[in-house]
């Protein structure tokens, strides 16, 4: 029996020879918590089936941040520096509050969950899948809860890289602890009154376009929270089995976005489930996207964001509809081998990635030429290793020595544990392992000192080695936490300075705090998920019976 539905509902169900439809067979039920907006926070979704309860990964939209003024902390390097930045001091003073709020809320940072997860009980959650690091980033606040037990999933290299990047987010937002104290109930700047005081940007981001998201923040969980919730995952190699209950069949599959990050399948009595979240076919440091183990699902849930805003339209609906209609015979051994090799393998994008590194390392040297020093707060742990070992080539053909300082509490631990993952990585790194050589270069680099490794910016051995002009990756992304604040307040009126940024963010709002700006801003983008000019080839190669896309924001039977 079918009920066709009102054209913008939350997913869309594609079928063998047919144009897209929407209708109800009563067998499983979706709903999508937030569509996600890119790497830095992946799609959320509840799935129901065989009466089980599923949550595909928990993450924290951390862009949000931007809307908090930061707090600098005080450092010997800068002799004569307030502890904090004076506009931050004026925040408790109620003649500035009015004009402060309208450009940035000075309180300590609250942590934007997805859309509506609160609204959820979360005793009815039976199973969590992580799928990768960010995904993982609230998972803490759904293991503190009363009634929480569900079963957590993860691939060991997710939990321990996850681990490590909580870890350094709840030391990062200590700054706020230790300047605004506790958090007592609900923060002023939720009310209402000081909400209306907000710019509309700043409300939009607080509110959510429809209003409706305000429930979404909450504190930020503690260390405890971080080392009770790794302690409640149960860690999984790639395609190991996983039963849950005795009915349904759980296995993860490398995704090739980041190391450690996986595909689900979930096979229950009534049909089979591929969950395909954000992949890459080609990378150079994490094992290659496994789609071979996604082929002859009953369905599959597509929710790679690279296909966000496909059906957003009527001609990407057309488009998108006419791609997607499978044969039901089965494709020929050769006709496989000939979709792989004309367009699922073509090493377009790892060229153009290659070009986009290429470009960062000539502006990095640029800079330090000048004089100037470079801040790269970069997130995605494949790309700051690809520039960890390609920067210092340029600086050598250049015949620059710079220092390069890698400053985070977390940095040491993960790049030792980089080196000690060989069966997450790619073949090439592999091939590293049995030859005798490092899997990265940056043990090398350490070694040679042209790369520095220091928890934080008061690090008495810091301060000791600390030279300029040179190059940093410290965190944060979002600019409102960690070393990176203080560092962008040293160099922001140096024109020869350069800043490094990964899209995703508000640039304007991101930058608000270190205004006036004199030092360059590079911001890049990275290839985070399959390009929608392949998904059709990979689906025609996955034959599924179904495929659901994401739409709109509801909940969908199918």
């Amino acid at each position: 029996m079918q009920e066709k539905l009102p054209r913008r509902q939350n997913w869309v169900r594609l079928g063998v020879n047919s144009k897209p439809q929407l209708y109800f067979l009563l067998i499983m039920k979706f709903t999508c918590l937030s569509k996600g907006s890119g790497f830095h926070f992946p799609p959320c979704h509840i799935l129901d089936v065989s009466g089980f309860r599923i949550l595909l990964d928990c993450p924290l939209d951390l862009s949000a941040l931007t809307i908090f003024y930061p707090v600098s902390p005080s450092s010997k390097m800068e002799e004569g520096e307030q502890t904090y930045d004076f506009a931050v001091n004026n925040c408790l003073d109620m003649r500035k509050r009015q004009k402060i709020l309208k450009s940035l809320i000075c309180a300590q940072p609250w942590y934007k969950t997805p859309n509506n997860l609160h609204l959820w009980d979360p005793s009815s959650i039976d199973l969590v899948l992580i799928s990768s690091t960010m995904g993982m980033l609230a998972l803490p606040f759904l293991t503190q809860t009363k009634g929480f037990s569900a079963k957590i999933y993860a691939t060991e290299a997710t939990t321990r890289l996850g681990q490590l990047m909580m870890e350094d987010l709840v030391l990062m937002h200590n700054e706020f602890h230790h300047f605004f104290g506790s958090d007592s109930g609900s923060p002023q700047w939720m009310s209402w009154e000081e909400l209306e005081l907000l710019s509309p940007a700043l409300r939009q981001v607080a509110l959510g376009k429809d209003g409706t998201e305000l429930g979404g923040w909450m504190p930020l969980y503690r260390s405890a929270d971080v080392e009770d919730c790794v302690k409640k995952v149960q860690t999984l190699k790639y395609a190991e089995e996983a039963w849950y209950n005795g009915t349904l069949l759980i296995k993860a599959f490398s995704s090739g976005l980041e190391i450690g990050s996986c595909n689900w399948t979930i096979n229950s009595p009534k049909r089979n489930i591929a969950c395909i979240s954000s992949s890459k076919f080609y990378s150079v440091n994490a094992m290659e996207f496994d789609y071979h183990a996604l082929r002859g699902n009953d369905l599959i849930l597509y929710s790679d964001f690279s296909s966000e805003g496909v059906l957003t339209n009527d001609e990407h609906d057309n488009n998108f509809s006419a791609s997607t209609t499978y044969n039901s015979s089965t494709p020929s051994a050769d006709n496989d081998d000939r979709i792989l090799k004309e367009c699922l393998l073509r090493n377009d994008e790892s060229l153009e990635e290659r070009e986009k590194l290429a470009f960062i390392c000539s502006c990095v040297v640029d800079s330090v030429k000048a004089g100037g020093s470079v801040i790269i707060p970069l997130n995605q742990l494949g790309i700051v290793l690809q520039l960890l070992e390609q920067i210092p080539v340029y600086l050598e053909s250049s015949a620059m020595k710079v220092p390069i300082y890698v400053i985070s509490s977390v940095a040491a631990e993960l790049l030792a544990f980089t080196n000690i993952i060989p069966e997450w990585l790619c073949k090439e790194r592999q091939e590293k392992l049995f030859s005798g050589e490092p899997l990265f270069s940056h043990s090398e680099l350490m070694k040679g000192e042209k790369l520095y490794v220091f928890p934080d910016v008061h690090s008495p051995e810091l301060l000791t080695n600390w030279q300029e002009p040179c190059i940093v990756f410290s965190p944060h992304w979002s600019l409102r936490l960690g070393p990176v604040v203080h560092l962008l307040r040293r160099w922001r009126e140096d024109e020869n300075s350069l800043l490094v940024l990964e899209d995703g963010l508000d640039t304007d709002m991101a930058l608000l705090p270190f205004k006036p700006m004199a030092m360059k801003v590079l911001q890049c983008s990275f290839l985070s998920g399959i390009r929608l000019q392949k998904t059709q080839p990979l689906l025609e190669m996955l034959r599924p019976k179904e495929v659901l896309v994401y739409q709109d924001r509801k909940a969908a039977w199918i």
